[in-house]
């Protein structure tokens, strides 16, 4: 039986954070990935005047090709970037994707990123576990230039053939500029990497006490 792994990000490309991990995940048998976007990102390019839905189609689209390439298709939630709240609404749904493919792992923003909508989005993961009692391990990725005083207690580590297929990915985001997102992204994992003895890596907080929780542990016994 597969072992349900879930990414739930605020908007289309916010995976930027956990991609390595996803990849990695994507190549094992034992592990199913999905992936939730609590928006469409309507808002993202509101500095070049281009309306809501024009937008969020286009993130849409993007945001299918690279999950196609993650072998999965992308669930989207119906609030609006920058409007998003913690509704009972999308909290049941949230619930109902977890009832239908129990979760081992749960991976979310960090609710007291900069962004109102990675709040919003981490703390309806939070009340969807604690409400739901969903048996899972949680764990928040940190978002460059996002994430404040982030408590990183895990380090997932991956090789170049890793980090060269997030940054293929990454880049396929064109309309939020995805090649400078895998640009920083590089930086980014090579100093996680260094941090952890290791070529490259993406940091995680653990919503668990220290010490609990054996995802991570078990990932690094089957890779």
């Amino acid at each position: 039986m597969k072992k349900h792994v879930w990414f739930i990000n605020a908007h289309p490309d916010d995976l930027n954070g956990g991609l390595g991990l996803a990849l990695v995940l994507k190549e094992l048998k034992d592990y199913q990935i999905h992936i939730v976007d609590f928006t469409r990102g309507e808002r993202g390019l509101a500095h070049k005047n281009v309306p809501m839905d024009e937008c969020a189609a286009t993130r849409t689209i993007e945001e299918k090709a690279v999950c196609a390439r993650l072998g999965v298709e992308p669930v989207f939630l119906p609030e609006i970037d920058g409007e998003s709240y913690v509704t009972p609404e999308t909290c049941d749904i949230i619930e109902n994707l977890f009832r239908e493919a129990p979760p081992t792992a749960i991976i979310t923003h960090w609710p007291v990123d900069v962004h109102a909508d990675h709040v919003m989005c981490g703390a309806a993961v939070i009340r969807t576990v604690r409400k739901g009692k969903i048996p899972a391990e949680m764990y928040f990725y940190r978002q460059n230039r996002q994430s404040r005083n982030l408590p990183e207690d895990v380090y997932f580590p991956f090789d170049s053939r890793i980090m060269d297929l997030k940054c293929e990915l990454l880049s396929l985001y064109v309309c939020q500029d995805g090649s400078s997102i895998a640009a920083r992204e590089r930086i980014e994992d090579t100093y996680n990497g260094y941090r952890c003895g290791a070529e490259f890596a993406e940091c995680y907080a653990s919503f668990q006490i220290p010490g609990e929780g054996t995802f991570f542990t078990d990932l690094a016994k089957v890779r």
